[in-house]
């Protein structure tokens, strides 16, 4: 089974999130996209980049996988950049959305500092008051442009998952949490593509660092185009997973014959 994608949502999101891109997409892909730890009807915890690992590995089993190409957004995208080193025998290729490989050291203590806060809230505020916080950020200003109509779509799918669900992903799968990749990528031998909005700076940078790092990696760019690129420019998205599809699919036939 060749054809098949998995998609990794972002942290407050479940695999539902993906809908929309998936029906714009063309025929004869397979396309699974589950809820990870912490989110929709996932486990609560322990959430962790090496439990999510384990969770795909055991749903490609049960399914008869050997391997799939892995597209991720966010907290989804680094762990796709986390299956990818850990797993590169079950993985095809990889496409990030927004992602990066894990902070510095520094930045990494303030991070971790910051999400146990941000989970403390959560548990004791409840799901309700924190995701109305979580979608006022200015990461996020960009789906505005889609309208009430897709925001209320959004909305529910948050308010779909358990505050302490949240709060254990936080923990165990925030930038904070995660150990860093970066100086692991040099062995991950895959066709990559490293997405990022025009508009989203910082995940721009670290587009252009994935791509400096990673040997068989491409980079694109959506104009117009903040941090979720797949919910601002679906379109844009839905372009950008064909093309690279259709070239992983190339590349990874190409070196089989050779």
């Amino acid at each position: 089974m060749d054809g098949v994608v998995t998609l990794l949502h972002g942290f407050t999101l479940t695999g539902a999130s993906w809908d929309e891109l998936v029906a714009k997409m063309p025929a004869g892909w397979k396309w699974i996209a589950p809820d990870l730890r912490g989110h929709g009807a996932a486990p609560t915890s322990p959430a962790t980049m090496d439990d999510c690992a384990a969770d795909l590995v055991a749903l490609w089993d049960q399914l008869g996988i050997e391997r799939s190409h892995v597209v991720g957004y966010s907290m989804g995208g680094r762990l796709a950049l986390h299956v990818a080193v850990r797993l590169p025998e079950r993985t095809r290729s990889l496409l990030t959305i927004g992602a990066h490989a894990g902070l510095d050291d520094e930045a990494r203590a303030t991070r971790r500092q910051a999400d146990d806060k941000l989970a403390e809230r959560i548990e004791r505020e409840g799901v309700e008051s924190f995701v109305q916080h979580w979608e006022s950020r200015p990461l996020f200003a960009g789906i505005k442009r889609r309208g009430p109509g897709f925001a209320a779509w959004l909305h529910r799918l948050r308010m779909g998952n358990q505050a302490d669900g949240l709060a254990a992903s936080l923990r165990g799968m925030g930038a904070g949490a995660m150990a860093p990749l970066w100086d692991e990528l040099d062995a991950i031998d895959l066709p990559c593509t490293f997405v990022a909005g025009e508009d989203d700076a910082q995940f721009m940078r670290a587009a252009a660092r994935l791509r400096h790092t990673v040997d068989r990696s491409r980079i694109r760019s959506v104009a117009d185009c903040g941090h979720s690129v797949q919910f601002e420019q679906p379109d844009a998205t839905a372009s950008i997973l064909a093309d690279h599809l259709g070239w992983a699919t190339t590349a990874t036939s190409s070196s089989t014959r050779a």
